[in-house]
């Protein structure tokens, strides 16, 4: 009797390690990598990832089915696709066809510091069109929830917010729209900004905004009624609420106080002592050529005078 039930116990215990692997399988989305053989080196890069790390996405939309599998394919720089996508561009998204596309060769700079956190990024795009039911998103609400999934507020981030917000002043939320087709410079405020207007969000209207926001979306609503719905209040009176809140005396002292504050003010103090160094050299260089200049005029004065005949 004693042994039956040591059985029955093992086996119950077995069959629940069995459904929680399971579970933790059905968690894990599933990856399908494509890549010329020039580009087999960053495939093998990417899955090597810890797939654990895209779960940060799945608490922040609050999904637990994610779908069809997503295919990522490596592109090289002199492909066709490469030379038609903008230069800037080093990823994008294709929600519809479940494609997610990398130009490994223009990841390094910001917003595209890795290829983990452009791939982190670009999933987001996809796992959030999933929950909206593939209804349209405004740019700025995409762009901005995947930064947010991608990276945290950190030092660096809020510098460059502190000066986005200096060059671009308080935008509108059409605006803020507009920055991402503007390309280069401007679209690197578009996302910084909206990074900043969805954690601002987040932390106004709580972690459920999200899902009920991609919820009210998938029924059918436009983006602004489905905000209006979850939050009880219009999108540009949120943007104005949040630019009266944003950039206070911790985003300033956080941005006099980064390495690229210190950086830029230690350049440009350099750059100021070299113009005034090379300054007094010209004018030392004029003070010479001045004094030359009249000791040659007495000179030819002393021998016109007393020349010898």
């Amino acid at each position: 009797m004693q042994q039956l039930k040591i059985l029955i116990v093992a086996s119950l215990l077995i069959g629940l390690l069995a459904t929680s692997s399971a579970q933790q399988d059905r968690q894990q989305l599933e990856l399908h990598l494509e890549a010329p053989e020039k580009l087999q080196s960053v495939a093998e890069q990417v899955s090597q990832f810890d797939k654990a790390r895209f779960n940060g996405i799945l608490q922040l939309l609050r999904i637990t089915d994610l779908g069809e599998p997503v295919r990522v394919a490596l592109v090289p720089e002199d492909s066709r696709i490469a030379r038609d996508t903008p230069s800037w561009v080093a990823a994008f998204a294709d929600p519809p066809n479940d494609l997610i596309v990398l130009f490994p060769s223009r990841i390094g700079s910001y917003p595209y510091d890795s290829l983990e956190v452009v791939l982190r990024h670009e999933i987001t795009h996809i796992l959030t069109s999933r929950a909206a039911g593939g209804n349209r998103l405004p740019r700025w609400f995409s762009e901005g929830l995947a930064s947010t999934a991608e990276r945290p507020w950190g030092v660096a981030v809020r510098s460059r917010f502190v000066w986005a917000s200096v060059t671009s002043g308080a935008p509108s939320i059409s605006d803020i729209e507009g920055l991402f087709t503007d390309g280069g410079n401007n679209a690197a405020r578009g996302y910084t900004i909206s990074h900043a207007l969805v954690r601002d969000l987040l932390s106004r209207y709580g972690p459920s905004l999200v899902p009920t926001l991609l919820a009210n979306v998938k029924s059918g609503d436009t983006f602004d009624q489905a905000f209006l719905s979850a939050t009880g209040t219009t999108l540009s009176r949120a943007t104005l609420m949040f630019w009266r809140s944003s950039g206070g005396w911790e985003e300033w002292v956080t941005f006099l106080a980064s390495p690229y504050t210190l950086w830029t003010v230690i350049t440009g103090l350099a750059l100021v002592a070299i113009w005034q160094h090379r300054r007094r050299r010209i004018e030392r260089h004029r003070q010479w050529e001045e004094a030359e200049r009249l000791e040659a005029e007495i000179w030819e004065e002393h021998r016109q005078k007393y020349r010898l005949h």
